[in-house]
């Protein structure tokens, strides 16, 4: 059986070379398909297509197809009975394959078809025979057969390997005169892979008894030979490389006398090669296949000659270091390695001797070498142990090498050792050395940035301490080399840096090593461990600071030294060592630890070691430790802390010795080691002074009496030397001094009072009088603080007190406070020196009273901040400050005096901190006494207070502070405002006043807490100050009063509002003239108000004021650019609340929409004009959606968009009933307002937002254009919608407000058919809600309207109400399609289909008083669909889109009427369905299918619809693959209304079941398995739906031509009535399509026509 030149595999084999890759792989799929069911015809028909002359393709083709027969083969090789067709392929393979000119492509795809039909038992042996054909004795073989050979070789051993032996024979002869290096190449490859197959043949588990490795000898033995004399000496480097590993390979082979002549040449040329390559993996590989022979094979003597000079070559290799981005480099150093381990097991002496004359003369790169392969030696336990101990001795002598490889490389070899237990405690002793010497430092910086590939090293001192803590813990026969010998580097300084390691080794070993014995002590001293007051004294040290890692493990170590350290210590160190290691750890987790916690853990240490000393009772050992702890004073140079609390415990020691002159001995070294400069070490000196004074005091004071002796520069003698260093001997004495006066503090704070120190004050003075310019401390300058307040006192006291230094003395405590971090108590003690010297005379300028008072402000009140309360050394601070405000006041009372004071403390009233408004208003009601009660008033002075506006502006936010004593000292500070300017009037201090008795009442309650009776009394003050202030008072206080609004307390800021609601309402008449600067000054705060209590309270006095000229207001109001601000918007708000005044503004914004023109068209650069919307109705539909927020019913849970609108848990009672009046104002006129709306929204459509904005006509401001800056941002349409939201807000229909909600929130632009479905979707709901109002909203509606828009809006409205039925009024429905039937004949086109659209609502209706016109209905939308789509576009046109309106509401009618009318319908839609399906349009489409819907379920099973069923069953089946997704989901619904009038039960079950309209469908697999049922249910049209798929193949839609394909493969292919098809027009059309332009098509075709292989003769 052949295939035809035409058919169908003949036409895939012309496809094989498509352009596109995906039908290529489809191609060659199918043909392997086709391939499997008949491998004959296809092999046939590729194998005729590749060699006749007019089809034979490209190259690339042709390995593609020899590629698809490589795949039949070895699926279905052993199939193929026709020996003639295998014959004729495997000679063109051959062919191919002995070709020189062939491409390498197509010979790799031949010799890949070789290999597969190789591969087959059946023809392995014919195979293996034609390609030994090809090689010929005396003549060079082709690469190509070599390569199929050794692929052979590999795929099929049991079959092959019969034939090396002939193989190898024939190339003996041929191998001299191979020249060409690739061939070369390949046949080393092809023995490799035959050497690897007799091995693998011969150590089977059941070997044949015909194959052994003797059989091979000859050959391998002549091959071998000619290897090692010809082809590795080629120039080629691959050719030696790949020569060199066959000679590895043929080792196994060769006999044995024949490997012993020729090893020593082949591993001397291995070995020369080394140097001339770059990868040398292979040569290292064959030499460990040749030793590996070699061992076998006994053969060790007569390489015993080449040993040294296998170890120099193998020992270049291994001190390469492997790169991990390359493989072979790995590989290569494993391989080198089994090579030393090779030789260490047969020449253990020369190895040994080469690694140590490497390790002793040689560099680092050598030793790291050498020491890699003594870590695999000891490891693989190669080596003897007398062999290892040579390599220890050696080893020891290389520890002084600093390189930081071979230290990581000696880490590792120590691990080996002692894991391998060859170490003892004398040999490890240095080993162990080396590790704690390098284990200690800081990881080594990066010197150059590494490479992504390159693996993270890790420095020396890393690895050393986890090859320290892995000894330590895990190999335990490293214990003996640890202990004691770690105990050693405690206590040196040279090993600093490596206690945390030294340390958690030594408190692990603590733990396990627990017995000791004790008649060999540990602890003797040098050369062995530290005596145990040196370690005694060490660990403590180490143990004071928390979180270091040390101290734990100090105290772990301390108690497991307990015995060692003496018998008498051992039961309080088991009660107390336990508690002190719990407290540390404690300590050691926290992450901020308080001064106080380390000041009582030192002292927990401090009672530790005095215990101790008492336990011990042992004056020797107490001098002991005491001199040992001197001694160490030099390990803790560069640690501060650990110095300090050395220095204490000294103390302890000091103070249980009885020795005086061992007690003075080391005080004076002590006190002349100490840096005078360091606070701490004074500290802590002074303690250990202090601690020794407790029981030593006559000889503490005498050395302190000498020290202070010493320490004064006068009694030094003069010379030429000390004039030279005389300054910085003043400074070190006093420095001296500072250290011993710390010190007598500690010895009278720990010593009985007993010693005389009036001899200490003089000096001590004098002293701190000379630096007071030079040192900046603060220990030093304390006492100066204190003298120069002493002095100032002394002064004030005398008579012309007056102090010449006082400005020097005044600018030095100015500069004493001006750090941030100065001490609160010498805070205190500037501020009481600043005061006392400001009551000197004479009186202070401005200049300094200005200094001095901002300076001692600034410097106290941010301490305030960073604390909650105030702590003693606070309060005296702040006392000291008020007497310095009260100093100032009183030496100087004046306004200015006052103004200075006031203005400074103004800014700290507004802090955010409680704190420091309470004292800054408690400081402002002080200093407003104190001028009050010492101002003195003359006949010539002042008769007005000119200060009170300002001070009342900024008190009265004070009033209703969160803080109750703030509010209560806002409110005496008023009362004294008041008070002083009543006395400017002229008012003497005994005046009754009811007002001011208003105040101080109003001050005795103001700190409640009930915040209804804050604001009543915050009320009173406000009314209270509207009654004392004129009106340029007023103006000026209302000025400075809205800066309160923005004050940073929302509580302080509502205040303010509520005092400009009462000054409103009480004088609100007489600032008419004010009221637009007054409303600016309100806005320009409100914008950067957020409290929403304020802004309520805010905009409730612009409503008062409103109250009083409601016009005036609603002018200014409206001449704000849009959109509104939010001060604005909330005036609105409050203007809705009110009845009255919503009722006269709604009246107001009605006129304005009625009669202004809504837009103005204006021409552009394009010849086109644009709508642009004018002001005036934009700005009253932005007032009336603002007047009617508040009047909106808010659902529970719903709240409002801007966060100072939510409404609280208790709304206000008491405008309820007024808010509930305004609502029926609202509700009363919503039908004319829903109506206006509705029509403004259709209006604004494409309708612009205006760019300037033109003043208002009744405004009288001075400019006639402001831009409109936030013109960018408004959408005329959206605006309208956001007022009919707030308008059906009022009337409570959730539904259509969330509808309108998320259609503003669109921010797609607005266009007719947005607006037709928002209209509709509202009046939908309308209907249901609030049916009520439907009547008059359509009386308002029918009238004539000039816009086309507007007419739209209607139609739309009316439309949707006979959809809803109009809430079941059938009268009004009647009138309504009286409407609709009327504008049939409107000139918009739109008009008419939305006209049609209600039509076909109405129809929906089964009633009877509308039955009469519904056959007239029908008929009209019936004709409506007759319109054509003329456009060649996917758009439709205009008209068309009144036939769609049509077929969408017949779609949906059409399963609701009478059988019998649509019976007389149903002819004419079939044929138009049919027509429409053809459409270019997706909508039309989609539609047409719908009415086919609609038909099959109202008249599926006549006889009029069962004619056409079929033909529009496979249209729908096609138009599943549909580009249009909705006419997809169409289809859908539409197979599932055919499903039970096809006449098959599965084929319905299967619509009904995987049809899903919202799911996604498989097409293909679908079809697959609806064919089934189809070619079995429907066997008599299986020939109708053939010829009908057929017509789908010239379809404009590519989708529709796939799908095509793809049902009438399935079709064939599960059809049985083979004779009844016409198989012939299938095929000639899936060819067609083979050649369709898109490559999906293609490549279904391509899928299709394997599904045709039952029918052979299209084949």
């Amino acid at each position: 059986m052949q295939a035809k030149e035409k058919g169908l595999v003949w036409g895939l084999l012309e496809a094989a070379g498509d352009v596109n890759d995906g039908v290529r792989q489809t191609v060659a799929s199918s043909l392997i398909t086709l391939g499997h069911q008949h491998p004959a015809l296809v092999l046939t028909a590729i194998h005729k297509f590749i060699s006749s002359p007019q089809t034979a393709p490209k190259v690339h083709v042709q390995s593609i197809l020899y590629n698809v027969a490589e795949n039949i083969i070895r699926e279905c090789g052993e199939k193929i009975d026709d020996a003639e067709v295998i014959s004729t392929w495997m000679d063109g393979a051959v062919k191919l394959l002995t070709l020189p000119s062939v491409s390498p492509d197509l010979q790799e795809a031949a010799s890949g078809f070789m290999v597969a039909l190789g591969s087959c038992p059946v023809y392995c042996n014919a195979v293996m025979e034609s390609l030994i054909a090809q090689i010929q004795t005396g003549m060079l073989p082709s690469q190509s057969v070599i390569e199929t050979l050794g692929a052979l070789a590999a795929g099929n051993v049991t079959g092959t390997v019969p034939y090396y032996k002939i193989i190898l024979g024939l190339l003996v002869g041929c191998l001299p005169a191979v020249k060409q290096e690739s061939l070369k190449n390949a046949i080393c490859v092809m023995i490799n892979k035959f050497t690897e197959a007799i091995l693998e043949a011969v150590e089977n588990k059941e070997p044949d008894p015909n194959i052994s490795l003797e059989s091979y000898v000859t050959e391998s033995a002549a091959i071998f030979e000619l290897l090692v004399n010809l082809w590795i000496k080629s120039s080629a480097t691959s050719v030696r490389h790949e020569a060199i590993l066959c000679l590895g390979h043929l080792s196994h082979l060769l006999p044995t006398d024949k490997l012993e002549e020729l090893a020593g040449l082949v591993v001397t040329t291995i070995l020369s090669m080394y140097r001339k390559t770059s990868c040398p993996y292979s040569l290292t590989f064959s030499l460990a296949l040749i030793m590996d022979a070699l061992i076998r094979k006994k053969i060790t003597e007569g390489m015993r000659f080449h040993v040294d000079h296998l170890l120099s070559s193998l020992f270049t290799q291994v001190c390469v270091s492997p790169n991990y981005t390359e493989p072979f480099t790995v590989k290569n150093h494993y391989e080198v390695l089994r090579c030393y381990e090779l030789l260490g097991g047969q020449y253990p002496e020369n190895v040994v001797a080469h690694l140590l004359q490497r390790l002793e003369n040689a560099s680092y790169q050598q030793r790291v070498g050498s020491l890699m392969v003594i870590k695999h030696l000891i490891n693989s336990k190669t080596l003897s142990a007398e062999n290892v101990a040579s390599l220890i001795t050696t080893l020891i002598s290389i520890l002084h090498d600093p390189n930081s490889k071979v230290v990581k490389s000696v880490t590792q070899v120590i691990v080996a050792l002692c894991h391998n237990n060859h170490l003892t405690p004398q040999s490890g002793a240095p080993f162990i050395t080396y590790l704690v010497k390098h284990s200690a430092g800081l990881p080594s910086p990066q010197t150059r940035r590494p490479s992504l590939a390159e693996p993270e090293e890790e420095s020396v001192p890393v690895v050393c301490r986890r090859v320290l803590h892995l000894l330590a813990t895990t190999v335990e026969a490293a214990f003996p080399l640890l202990w004691p010998l770690l105990l050693t580097f405690v206590c040196t300084a040279e090993h600093e840096a490596s206690l945390p390691t030294t340390m958690g080794c030594l408190a692990h070993l603590a733990k396990t090593i627990s017995e000791f014995n004790e008649q060999e002590p540990l602890l003797v001293g040098s050369p062995g461990p530290p005596t145990s007051p040196v370690l005694l004294s060490r660990l403590l040290v180490l143990s004071c600071t928390p979180g270091n890692g040390v101290g734990v493990s100090a105290l772990t170590l301390l108690q497991g030294l307990a015995s060692q350290v003496s018998p008498r210590v051992v039961d309080p160190w088991e009660k107390d060592l336990p508690q002190l290691l719990a407290t540390l750890q404690d300590l050691t987790e926290k992450v901020d630890l308080e001064p106080s916690a380390i000041h009582m853990w030192h002292e927990s240490l401090r009672d530790f070691l005095g215990d101790t000393i008492t336990n011990i009772d042992s004056e020797e050992y107490t001098m002991n430790l005491g001199k040992a702890q001197m001694e160490q004073l030099h390990l803790y140079e560069k640690q501060p802390t650990q110095l300090c609390f050395l220095m204490s415990l000294i103390g302890i020691t000091l103070k249980q010795s009885t020795s005086k002159t061992f007690i003075a001995t080391n005080l004076t070294t002590l006190f002349n080691t100490i840096n005078q400069k360091s606070p701490s070490e004074r500290e802590n000196f002074a303690l250990c002074v202090g601690t020794v004074a407790a029981v030593h005091s006559q000889l503490v004071l005498t050395h302190i009496d000498m020290w202070l002796k010493a320490a004064d520069p006068a009694k030094k003698p003069i010379s030429f030397f000390s004039l030279i260093k005389q300054d910085t001997r003043a400074e070190e004495c006093s420095w001296t001094r500072a250290t011993l006066v710390q010190c007598l503090g500690q010895v009278a704070a720990l010593t009985p009072p007993e010693a005389d120190q009036n001899w200490v004050e003089g000096p001590i003075m004098l002293h701190l009088l000379n630096i007071i310019n030079s040192n900046k401390s603060d220990n030093v300058n304390e006492a100066v603080l204190h003298t120069v307040s002493s002095i100032a006192r002394a002064r004030v006291t005398q008579q012309g007190n007056s102090l010449r230094q006082r400005p020097l003395l005044i600018t030095h405590l100015i500069n004493t406070i001006k750090p941030d971090n100065i001490p609160i108590h010498i805070l205190a003690s500037t501020f009481q020196g600043l005061r006392d010297l400001v009551a000197l005379e004479p009186e202070l300028n401005v200049e300094e009273r200005t200094i001095i008072l901002q300076s001692v402000l600034t410097a106290f009140m941010p301490r305030l901040a960073q604390v909650e309360t105030m702590d003693p050394l606070l309060i005296k601070c702040f006392a000291q400050l008020g007497v310095l405000i009260r100093t100032i006041i009183q030496k100087d009372t004046n306004p200015a005096t006052l103004d200075d004071v006031t203005t400074l403390l103004q800014s700290w009233t507004v802090s955010p901190t409680d704190l420091i408004r309470i004292k800054s208003v408690e400081l402002l009601h002080t200093t407003l006494k104190t001028y009050y009660d010492h101002v003195t008033f003359t006949v010539e002075g002042p008769t007005n207070f000119n200060q009170t506006c300002q001070l009342l502006a900024f008190l009265v936010p004070r009033v209703t502070d969160p803080s109750p004593l703030v509010r209560s000292q806002a409110v005496g500070s008023i009362y004294m405002v008041l008070r002083i300017a009543g006395r400017y009037t002229g008012l003497t201090p005994d005046h009754q006043d009811k007002d001011l008795d208003t105040i101080k009442s109003v001050e005795e309650q103001i700190s409640a807490d009930d915040p209804k009776k804050i604001d009543g009394l915050a009320e009173d003050v406000a009314q209270v100050i509207s009654n004392k202030l004129s009106f340029v008072q007023l103006r000026s206080f209302l000025s400075c009063v809205v800066v309160g609004l923005q004050d940073r307390l929302p509580a302080s800021s509502a205040g303010v509002a509520l005092t400009l609601i009462s000054v409103f309402t009480l004088r609100g008449h007489q600032l008419h003239q004010h009221i637009k600067e007054l409303l600016e000054l309100v806005y320009n705060r409100l914008e950067k108000v957020r409290d929403r209590e304020t802004r309520q309270r805010a905009v409730e006095a612009v409503t008062r004021l409103s109250s009083h000229n409601l016009n005036q207001v609603l002018d200014v109001l409206l001449i704000y650019p849009l959109p509104y601000d939010k001060g604005v918007c909330e005036t609105w708000h409050h203007i809705g609340r009110d009845p009255m005044l919503c009722s006269a503004a709604l009246s107001f914004l009605i006129q304005v929409l009625e009669r202004t023109q809504l837009f103005s068209e204006q021409p552009t650069t394009t010849e086109a004009t644009v709508k642009i919307a004018t002001i005036p109705p934009l700005a009253a539909i932005s007032g009336l959606c603002e007047l009617m927020h508040d009047l909106r019913v808010v659902k529970e849970g719903e709240s409002s968009e801007d966060s100072w609108e939510k409404v609280e848990n208790s709304p206000r009672e008491e405008h309820s009933q007024t808010w509930s009046a305004s609502q029926d104002i609202i509700k009363d006129n919503f039908p004319s307002l829903a109506s206006l709306l509705l029509l403004l929204y259709g209006s604004y459509v494409g309708v612009m937002a205006p760019l300037h904005q033109t003043s208002s006509a009744n405004s009288k401001s001075a400019f006639n254009f402001v831009p409109n800056r936030g013109a960018t941002t408004l959408v005329p349409s959206k605006i309208v919608l956001t007022c009919l939201q707030a308008l059906i807000d009022v009337i409570d229909c959730a539904s259509i407000s969330n509808l309108l909600a998320t259609k503003i929130r669109d921010e797609s632009d607005e266009n007719m058919e947005i607006h037709l479905l928002t209209v509709s979707e509202t009046v939908a709901m309308l209907v249901h809600d609030s049916p009520k109002h439907i009547e008059k909203l359509v009386s308002c509606l029918d009238r004539q309207h000039p816009y086309e828009m507007q007419r739209m809006t209607v139609a739309a409205v009316f439309a949707q109400l006979t959809a809803e039925k109009c809430g079941g009024n059938y009268e009004l429905l009647e009138k309504i399609i009286d409407c609709l039937l009327g504008r049939l004949n409107d000139r918009s086109v739109h008009v008419r289909r939305l006209a049609v659209r209600g039509l076909s609502n109405f129809a929906h209706l089964q009633n009877d008083q509308v039955s009469e016109k519904l056959k007239e209905i029908i008929a009209a939308m019936v004709g409506a669909t007759d319109q054509r789509d003329t456009g060649s576009s996917e758009e439709l046109s205009v008209e068309s889109q009144v036939a769609l309106e049509a077929l969408r509401g017949l779609a949906a009618l059409l399963p609701r009427l009478p059988q019998e009318t649509v019976l007389q319908h149903t002819p004419t839609l079939l044929i138009r369905i049919r027509l429409f399906s053809e459409k270019t349009s997706g909508e039309v489409r989609e539609a047409g299918l719908g009415v086919l819907r609609g038909l099959a379920a109202a008249v599926g099973s006549s006889e009029e619809f069962r004619e056409h069923l079929h033909l529009h069953l496979l249209a729908a089946l096609v138009h599943l693959a549909d580009p249009h997704p909705p006419t997809v989901v169409m289809c859908k619904s539409a197979l599932q209304a055919l499903g039970p009038h096809v006449g098959s039960k599965d084929m319905n079950t299967m619509f009904q079941t995987h049809l899903i309209p919202s799911g996604q469908l498989n097409y293909h697999q679908f079809i697959i398995d609806l064919t089934k049922y189809m070619v079995i249910d429907l066997k008599d049209h299986i020939g109708f739906f053939i010829q009908a798929t057929s017509s789908y193949f010239k379809s404009p839609e590519p989708s529709l031509r796939k799908a095509a394909a793809l049902l009438i493969g399935n079709l064939v292919y599960h059809c049985e009535q083979r004779e009844e098809l016409n198989i012939s027009s299938v095929s000639h059309g899936l060819l067609y399509l083979m050649r369709d332009p898109d490559a999906s098509v293609r490549t279904a075709a391509a899928i299709a026509i394997p599904l045709l292989f039952r029918h052979t003769q299209v084949l």
